[in-house]
This record gives structure tokens, C-alpha cells and sequence, in this order.
């Protein structure tokens, strides 16, 4: 991009960035010109021709997604010219010969380009004589049980197979034959097993309705549900999505219908197709001894209970909750004596520890890298998005499954100081517990110091944010959980569920036997909230404006869906409840902690995703591949 230049669009001028496109030009100024293949964040296909303009200083018709501007060029669009409409509507014309007219019992109706486009700019009746029946052409099946596929509804525009390469890099999709015989097919069947990792990106990106989420379909009508955007927190990336879910009125349910990216196109399965676990199980009320309490009720419950803890007590934070909660955690341990401690004390706060002052490179920083350099588990797993801006030359230290996308190539730790050029070094920061920790920081210490960035990666959408509120304050969870073993722990407060990460089911099970009150924060009835005597009610996405600290900076989720809980609004009560007291948050270290490593998989990276029944259908299917190439 560089100056500015002047054109003429329907007779008003505009000034323009030289290097855009006419279609961009006129869509950043407001002026409508209808579109199918073309999407902001995929290359320029222009194979459906229907955003044509009249370009007057050479007479004649052209693509405005492929025409730079230029100085001085005078544009028509439908709006001012007889030539783009007739072409218009001749394009929408023979789309929908061949189109068949299911609109009622299709999915992407009231959503659908094809069907929109029709009405504003095509033509009012069928000018071809054919029969619903003659609109066949070949079927093919995904041997999918989350997407479905409907070739008659397809418009060739390319746009699901551009979107798999050249966003997520998983090359699940193709065109096969030409023209009217074209379909879009799967590389490798069963589609559930294959390369494919299950984004939802086709779905979302089709302009009509060949390509559908099977867990949506038939469920509702788009027209009926409300949308809100808000940030992802089920991984560090920090997406922007849109949620669409129903109030319980005489429209919809009330439930959590979907989940969708936005034309970033940032989102992966965890979000896609993990939404049903908003609708699963869920801690909506304070609940103490079995009995369902008001908020200010708890409150002065936990503050008796707390106070009179003699210094007891200890506090398992969670690297899912906001900022705001984190800061009142801490704000009442330091009230009450308490102990501070959370499950990422064990890796990612033991890296960023050695490592020395961590702040995490943002997504703009990674992507002006020369090279990228992976190390520990699969960062597709981990982080699938942050995979989508992982591209050029790949190296990587240690096994991948999903990884293999971006074909790496396999180098040991001795090669990294030959490679050329300033690259960014992904660590799954889970990989690296105890002197491992240690030793890879130290070594990654050593690479920063000659120009590399390290990022540092979590699982959860709070680490950074937990780490650099608590860092100056924690205990190592290991010792804290020996304390509680030993019996000079009385009162166990977990918020959030991370601890079923780190231990077995029979220790885990143990620990709690041990603690002789236990408070636990979570957002579902099930799990550790069954067997606490007080549960309070944890907040997931669109449900708490709290804020998180990402790879997209400092972002904040929006509250939204009407059964949300006001868990911030709670732990500040309770924090104010103590007023000015403070007796300092307690600490205890363990020299060389036992490693707790959590597994992680694609379709499953928390307590929190294993609540959704897609994703656990998914899990399952893949729990025993353990290599994806392509």
C-alpha cells in the first residue's frame, strides 16, 4: 500500500489507498456491490463474476474484486448502470437453474447470499424450464458426522477450500472435475479422522447452504436467535467470536445454538463445535450444604468461614478465569493469611520464572518472523489458531500429530543457533516441569539473547494474565497440595476445575477427602462442585465482562446470555466484605516438584472442553491416531 488515490464511484469522489481493490474501496466507503467467492481474508478467486462494475474510462464490464484502483478511474455499479444489472441478474439467473429451491428445508435460509442476492438483484421467475428434478448432479459423502455436504446447493466459489489451505493449513478439501459437475470433496475419508480439524471455517464461509453443521441442523431458524460477540477464553489466542443462542421465548430455547467466528475467520473446533457445553450441567445459583443461597448470603458465609480459618486456608486459582477474579482471589488470601497457589505454577510459571521478566510476543509480532521453531507437544493442539499464522520455514524439537500441517522439519537443540534470520520459538509451556523447566528456560533465555522471541505457550485463556498477577505471591501447587494431605490445610478453595488436569482421579480424590471444608467456583453442577459443600458459580464466555491477557493483547469478554451469573461482581463483595484487613498471603516451595503433565488433544485441551459432547464424540474417534500428514 502506498499514497492515496481519487476515484469516481456512482458519481461522488472518493480518496483511496493505491494497492485496493475496486470492491474493497467501494465496501469501506458503504457502497453495496453483491459478491460471492470474494472474503477478506483469503486470496482473490474471482470465479463467480457477480461483482461486476462498469468501468467507464475503458466501456467496459469488469471484476471489482480483482481491479486495482487507479487514479482518475470512473466506476458504475447496479446502482447507476442498466449493462450491471442485466449481467447481474443473468449471473444470479443461472445459478439458480440449477439451484434447487429447498429454502424451506435448508439451514443457511434467512443467512443465505443466494437467496438474498435473488431477491434484491435477480430475476422473479424461473426464465429456464427445468424441473426440480433435472437439478442433480453427483453426491458425495464426507462420512461425516459433523459436517454435511450438498453439492446441488454449491456455487463453485471456492471459498471452503481456500479458506482449508490458506487460513488453516490443513488441505482437507478439493475441487474435483469443472463446471457444473464440480464438487468439493474430502482428501481423506472418514472426514471426522482425517486432516480435517473439525473449524467450522467451511461452514462458516459457504454463501449458501452446501455446507452445513450437522449439530445445527434443524434445530432452528437463524432469524429467530439473538448474536453477541465476545472473546474465546478456551486457549490463549483470545478469538473474537459471535454467539447465537436462543432467550426461552416463544422464538427458541434458551440454550446456546452456536457459535461463529468472524470474518477473521479466527475459531477452531474447541468454539465451533464445543458450544453445546454452555448448555450442559450448569452452576447458575450459590448453593451451600445442598441449599440453594443468595449471593450476599454466600458471601457472609464464606467470610465466617474464612475468618475464622486461623490461617489454613488455601486458594487454587484458574487459568481461565478473568483478571478481575484473580485480583480478588488475592486481594481476600491476603486478608485472611491464606495460601496462594494454581495448577500452572507446576510448567508455565516455572519457565517464566528462569526465563526472567515474560511478556508474550502479540500475533502481529509472530507473524514478522523469518522462521518458527516448535517445541514440546503440538501447538495445533494447544493453540489451534495460533497454527493459522504459523507459516514459511517450520522447524521443531520433539513429537507432533496435528503439527504436521505445517511440515516441519526435525532438528535437534544444537542446530538451533545455525538457523539464519530472527525467528519465533513456540514452547508448550505443559511440555516442561521440574529441572526440565528449568533447563529449557535457561536455554531459551539464551536464544532471546540472540534476537529470537519466545512465546511461551499455555493451554488456558488466563495464564499470562494469573501469572503476572500472581507471580511475587505463589506457592508451588505440589507443596500446597502435601499441606492439605498432612492436615495443615482445613479449607480448600478451588476455583475452576485445573487440579483434574494434574492428578489421578484416586489422588485426586484423596486430597479432597482431607480438606474439611472445600468451596469450589465452577461453572457446572458435576465433577468437583458435587462434592464441595459450597459452590458458587463460574462464569464461561458470554457470560462475564471480565478481561484476559492473550496473544491478542488485553481483551474483554462481554456478559450477555440470560442466565449468566455476576461471578465478578461476587468476589468483589467478598473482598470488600474483609475491608482493611490483611495478614499476607502465605508461601511454601518445593525444590524439585514431581511432574504433573496434562494431556492434550486437539478436541479436548481442559476440564472445560470435556464438557461437550461434540468434542468428546470427536475425542473419541481420534483418541488413537497419533500422526496427521498430508
Amino acid at each position: 500500500m502506498g499514497g492515496k488515490v481519487k476515484i469516481v464511484i456512482d458519481d461522488r469522489e472518493y480518496e483511496v489507498e493505491e494497492g485496493k481493490t475496486v470492491l474493497q474501496a467501494a465496501l469501506e466507503n458503504g457502497i453495496e456491490i453483491p459478491f460471492f467467492c470474494y472474503h477478506p481474508r483469503l486470496s482473490i478467486a474471482g470465479s463467480c463474476r457477480m461483482c461486476l462494475v462498469y468501468w467507464e474510462n475503458i466501456k467496459r464490464l469488469v471484476i471489482s474484486c480483482n481491479t486495482p484502483v487507479q487514479e482518475g478511474m470512473v466506476i458504475r455499479t447496479h446502482r447507476t448502470s442498466e449493462a450491471v444489472r442485466e449481467n447481474q441478474r443473468y449471473l444470479l439467473q443461472a445459478l439458480m437453474t440449477r439451484h434447487p429451491l429447498d429454502c424451506p428445508v435448508c439451514d443457511k435460509a434467512g443467512e443465505c447470499d443466494l437467496q438474498n442476492y435473488g431477491a434484491i438483484y435477480g430475476p422473479q421467475r424461473q426464465v429456464v424450464p427445468i424441473s426440480a428434478l433435472e437439478k442433480e448432479r453427483e453426491e458425495h459423502d464426507w462420512e461425516s458426522d459433523f459436517l454435511e455436504y450438498h453439492s446441488n446447493r454449491c456455487i463453485v466459489c471456492y471459498r471452503c477450500v481456500r479458506a482449508c489451505n490458506e487460513v488453516v493449513s490443513a488441505h482437507a478439501l478439493y475441487v474435483e472435475e469443472r463446471g457444473f459437475h464440480s464438487n468439493i470433496v474430502p482428501t481423506v475419508r472418514p472426514m471426522d479422522t482425517s486432516v480435517c480439524e473439525m473449524c467450522g471455517i467451511c461452514v462458516y464461509v459457504c454463501p449458501v447452504g452446501a455446507i452445513l453443521s450437522k449439530p445445527f441442523r434443524f434445530w432452528t431458524r437463524s432469524w429467530l436467535l439473538r448474536r453477541e460477540r465476545t472473546r474465546c477464553n478456551l486457549c490463549p489466542v483470545g478469538c473474537e467470536v459471535t454467539v447465537e443462542f436462543g432467550e426461552g421465548d416463544w422464538r427458541s430455547k434458551r440454550k446456546v445454538y452456536r457459535i461463529m467466528p468472524t470474518d477473521d475467520l479466527n475459531v477452531c473446533a474447541k468454539a465451533f463445535f464445543g458450544y453445546d457445553l454452555l448448555n450442559r450441567n450448569r452452576l447458575l445459583t450459590p448453593i451451600a450444604h445442598g441449599k440453594e443461597e443468595t449471593s450476599a448470603n454466600m458471601v457472609n458465609l464464606l467470610k465466617s468461614l474464612l475468618s475464622d480459618s486461623s490461617g489454613k486456608v488455601a486458594f487454587v486459582l484458574s487459568g481461565y478465569v478473568p483478571n478481575e477474579i484473580v485480583e480478588d482471589v488475592v486481594a481476600v488470601a491476603d486478608a485472611v493469611g491464606a495460601y496462594l497457589t494454581a495448577p500452572q505454577t507446576a510448567d508455565f510459571f516455572k519457565l517464566a520464572e528462569v526465563f526472567g521478566d515474560y511478556v508474550p510476543p502479540t500475533l502481529e509480532e509472530i507473524r514478522d518472523s523469518d522462521f518458527f521453531l516448535l517445541i514440546g507437544e503440538d501447538t495445533t493442539s494447544t493453540a489451534t489458531v495460533l497454527s493459522y499464522y504459523i507459516e514459511g520455514k517450520v522447524y521443531r524439537i520433539g513429537d507432533y500429530v496435528r503439527d504436521g500441517k505445517l511440515k516441519p522439519q526435525q532438528i535437534s537443540a544444537e542446530e538451533v543457533d545455525g538457523l539464519e534470520g530472527r525467528g519465533t520459538l513456540v514452547v508448550s509451556a505443559h511440555s516442561f516441569q521440574g529441572p526440565h523447566a528449568k533447563e529449557m528456560a535457561e536455554r531459551l533465555r539464551r536464544w532471546s539473547e540472540r534476537g529470537h522471541r519466545v512465546l511461551l505457550l499455555p493451554r488456558e485463556g488466563n495464564t499470562y494474565g494469573l501469572y503476572r498477577r500472581i507471580r511475587e505471591l505463589y506457592s508451588d501447587v505440589e507443596a500446597v497440595m502435601g499441606m492439605v494431605m498432612g492436615g495443615e490445610i482445613e479449607t480448600l478453595v478451588l476455583i475452576g476445575e485445573d487440579l483434574t488436569e494434574y492428578y489421578g482421579e484416586d489422588m485426586l480424590a484423596e486430597i479432597l477427602s482431607r480438606s474439611e471444608h472445600l468451596v469450589v467456583a465452577s461453572p457446572f453442577s458435576d465433577g468437583l462442585a458435587g462434592k464441595a459443600a459450597f459452590r458458587i458459580p463460574m462464569a464461561l464466555m458470554g457470560e462475564t465482562p471480565g478481561s484476559f491477557t492473550t496473544l491478542l493483547g488485553e481483551v474483554r469478554g462481554r456478559s450477555f446470555l440470560p442466565w449468566s451469573f455476576d461471578d465478578l461482581s461476587f468476589w468483589r463483595r467478598l473482598r470488600d466484605s474483609f475491608g482493611e484487613l490483611r495478614r499476607g498471603v502465605r508461601r511454601i516451595r518445593v525444590e524439585n516438584p514431581t511432574p504433573l503433565r496434562p494431556e492434550v488433544h486437539l478436541y479436548r485441551n481442559s476440564w472445560i472442553t470435556a464438557r461437550s459432547e461434540n468434542l468428546t464424540r470427536l475425542f473419541e474417534k481420534n483418541a488413537g491416531v497419533r500422526e496427521y500428514r498430508i
